[in-house]
């Protein structure tokens, strides 16, 4: 179980990385400009087939908000632990020092 739960922790980094991010406005730019050149040359147009078998404009650009969408939630909850972690500690810290505060206390 711990296996399937690394590996779903590592698909937001997947979506977001550089070569995704890249594929997906490489997609966008490929289709867009396969769609003006087949409006000014008719026998350039693209085919059904090829613009069914590479996606749409509107499934690239979806997939590319999501990839950026999972970056940005992983690293928000990537800091969001760690500053849960800092205050942890900064807690444990501040009662460490009420101890030796009420210690001295004691002593006088």
């Amino acid at each position: 179980m711990k296996q399937i739960h690394a590996l779903l922790a590592k698909i937001p980094a997947a979506l977001s990385s550089t070569l995704s991010v890249f594929i997906f406005i490489f997609l966008f730019v490929y289709l867009f400009i396969f769609g003006v050149v087949g409006l000014v040359i008719p026998a350039l147009e693209p085919t059904a087939a090829s613009q069914l078998i590479f996606g749409n404009y509107t499934n690239v650009l979806s997939a590319l908000g999501a990839a950026l969408a999972a970056g940005a939630g992983a690293v928000h909850s990537k800091r969001l632990k760690e500053l849960h972690q800092s205050h942890t500690a900064l807690n444990a810290s501040l009662d460490e020092l009420h101890k030796k505060v009420d210690q001295l206390s004691l002593r006088k």
